[in-house]
C-alpha cells in the first residue's frame, strides 16, 4: 500500500510542466543562453516536502481502512500476491535507479547531506481497529471521496507556484526535474505488464475508476494523457475531520 500511496503523494511534486524561459539578448539580437544560480537542491525539495499535511494524511489512511469498505478493498487487491508481484515490478524499472543514482546523491551531498523525511519514517501505520472518535465512521465516502479528501491536504497549487518558481531560479532543480521526466516511460511500460493488467481488473472489479486514477497521476506528474474513454463516477465532496 506504502507504494501506490507514495506514487500519489511523490506526483504533487511533479504537477506543473517546465517553463520555457525568454531568452536574453545582446545588443545586436543574438540570443544569450539565460544563466541562472545553481540552487540547492536539498533545500528546494524540502520546501516541498514541507508544504505537505502529513499528520492530516496519516489520519486519513486510518479512518478510511477501519471504515470505507471501497478502501478496504484497494488495500486487499494491492498486497495481493498480484498486487507484491506489481510493485516489484514497478521497482525494478531502469528508470527509478537512475533517477536516484549517483548524480542525485552527489548534489544532494553538495547542497547540504539530506532530505529531512521524518514523517514519512512515521507514517508506518499502527493502530487499534477502533474509531478513535465518534463522527470518523460517517466521515468517509467511498475511493472518490478518500482521492478529494488526499487533495486537501497535498495542497497541489502551492505545491505548483513552488515547482514553478525553483525552475526558474535553480539550475540543479531544472536538471533534477529533467531526470524525473524519464519516469514516463516507466510508468506505461509497467502499466503494460500482466501483474498491473491483473491489478487493474481487480480494481475495476471493486468499483474503483482506474481510468480517472491513471488521469490523476498523468496530471500530476505533469504527462500528456493518452486514454480517452473514462467511468469517473459522481464527486463527493470531501468532509474535512478534526485534527487533533
Amino acid at each position: 500500500m506504502k507504494s501506490c500511496l507514495l506514487l500519489l503523494c511523490l506526483g504533487a511534486f511533479a504537477c506543473a510542466a517546465i517553463l520555457p524561459l525568454e531568452p536574453a539578448m545582446d545588443p545586436l539580437g543574438t540570443a544569450v543562453a539565460p544563466t541562472m544560480p545553481p540552487g540547492n537542491l536539498a533545500m528546494e525539495l524540502q520546501d516541498l516536502y514541507s508544504l505537505i499535511q502529513f499528520k492530516q494524511l496519516d489520519q486519513l489512511f486510518v479512518r478510511y481502512l477501519i471504515n470505507d469498505a471501497q478502501f478496504q478493498a484497494f488495500v486487499r487487491i494491492i498486497n495481493s500476491n498480484a498486487g507484491v508481484m506489481a510493485r516489484w515490478r514497478w521497482h525494478s524499472q531502469p528508470e527509478l535507479h537512475t533517477l536516484p543514482g549517483q548524480w542525485f546523491r552527489q548534489r544532494l551531498l553538495l547542497s547540504g547531506g539530506k532530505l529531512k523525511m521524518k514523517h514519512l519514517q512515521e507514517m508506518e501505520m499502527c493502530f487499534t481497529p477502533t474509531n478513535r472518535y465518534n463522527y470518523w465512521a460517517s466521515s468517509v465516502a467511498g475511493w472518490q471521496g478518500f482521492l478529494n479528501e488526499l487533495e486537501m491536504y497535498i495542497p497541489l497549487h502551492a505545491i505548483q507556484a513552488q515547482i514553478d518558481a525553483h525552475l526558474q531560479q535553480s539550475a540543479e532543480f531544472v536538471q533534477f526535474w529533467q531526470q524525473f521526466g524519464t519516469l514516463k516511460l516507466a510508468y506505461e511500460r509497467w502499466l503494460t505488464l500482466p501483474f498491473t493488467q491483473d491489478i487493474v481488473t481487480q480494481l475495476q472489479a471493486a468499483g474503483i475508476d482506474t481510468v480517472q486514477l491513471d488521469s490523476r497521476i498523468r496530471q500530476l506528474f505533469g504527462w500528456p494523457a493518452t486514454v480517452t474513454a473514462t467511468n469517473s463516477t459522481t464527486a463527493v465532496p470531501p468532509v474535512p475531520p478534526q485534527v487533533v
